[in-house]
This record gives structure tokens, sequence and C-alpha cells, in this order.
């Protein structure tokens, strides 16, 4: 069994780095509870919108600059002054709090809160997010979910153990320079799809100025 970052962790199809190739798994079911089943003219249509998005995405990614993206991430260590890196996530095991996944390789990190924050991050790197999903607002503005990549994406973690966690999540968001952020919605506990969607980020990704 593969380790990173001083867990364990299970195999998971196409590999534990987002790739072109493992980025899409089609569904004919909708995950929104409707039972509804969608039509092939649909799957093929979202197939195409999602990679196109997600190329748009890689494209951004690579625009943005390494170097400007740490001295970003120590800006917001310095200012929080609470955040610790954590290179064995097993110290984290049933602690809560506030975590920061960093994805250096995409120079782009996630800000999430939990009450078990290994458990957490667990449930991060297992998922595959749902076909029907992938696309968060239009083709050229969605930011691809955090969900879509896999352990090996997240090189480096930093935590702040404490059981207040749900006060701070949105400024913590705030914090960051909105071009390196993966969160899709405002910090803090959403009542559903509608209040997530009134919440929606998104990044400009088609045109030539979208990291000013």
């Amino acid at each position: 069994m593969p380790q990173h970052l001083g867990l364990n962790i299970m195999e998971k199809s196409g590999g534990l780095k987002m790739t072109r190739e493992n980025y899409i798994r089609v569904n004919n079911k909708s995950s929104f509870g409707t039972g509804e089943i969608y039509p092939e003219s649909y799957i093929k249509s979202h197939t195409k919108n999602c990679f196109e998005n997600f190329d748009l995405n890689i494209q951004y990614y690579n625009s943005l600059s390494k170097q400007e993206f740490n001295e970003e991430l120590m800006r917001f260590l310095n200012k929080t002054k609470v955040f610790e890196e954590f290179t064995d996530l097993s110290l984290l095991k049933g602690s809560p709090g506030y975590y920061v996944m960093v994805l250096d390789a995409y120079s782009q990190v996630y800000i999430g809160i939990s009450g078990d924050i290994t458990r957490r991050l667990r449930v991060h790197w297992s998922a595959q997010k749902q076909f029907d999903r992938l696309i968060f607002g239009g083709i050229d503005d969605s930011i691809l979910s955090i969900d879509s990549f896999r352990a090996y994406d997240t090189t480096r973690v930093f935590a702040y153990v404490t059981d207040d966690f749900q006060s701070f999540e949105n400024e913590y968001i705030n914090y960051f320079d909105p071009k390196y952020m993966l969160n899709r919605t405002v910090g803090g506990p959403l009542n559903g799809l509608t209040e997530a969607i009134l919440h929606r980020k998104t990044r400009k990704l088609s045109s030539e100025d979208n990291i000013s």
C-alpha cells in the first residue's frame, strides 16, 4: 500500500495524480437526487464541455508564477500565525480545525474545515467528483473541484488545530489571492445546492489577461 505524508493510502484507478485520462468518470444518473437518467446527447456534450474546461484550467495553472505563489503562501502563513505544516498527517488523526492543502504543481491551495482533519483529507483523496458536478459555472470560468485532484497532487498540508473551526474559514479564504484558490464557494456552512450556487466562486479562464 502506498504512503503519502505519513498516511497509508488506497490505490485508485488511473493512479494517484490527476490526469486528463482519469479526470472524468461518466455516469448517466443524476447526482442531485432527482432520479433523472441523462440521455446520450447530454453525456456526449457534457463530456466535451468538461474536457474543454479542464484544458482551460490546466492552461491557467501553467501561466502562474510558482515563486509568486510561494510568496503568497508565506504571506498567508505570516498573517494568520496559527497554521503549522504537518509532514506526518497521522498526527492530526481525530483533530478538529482548519486545513490548507497545497498543490504545488498547480500553484493552488484549498482551505477547509473538519472535526477530523486526517479523515477529511482521506475523503478528498478518495473522491471522484460526480460527472454532472464537474462544471460549477460556465465552461470558461468553472474552477476544478479539489475532489478531482488526487493524493499525490497535495504536496504540503498546513493545519490549525482548534475546536472553534466554524468561525473563520471564509476569512482565511479571503486572505488568499483568489487566483491561487480552489475553493468553489465561500467558507462556512451552506444550506444546500441553491445557497452554494448563490455564493459560487469562478475565475476568468479564456482571456489572455486572466491573471491580472
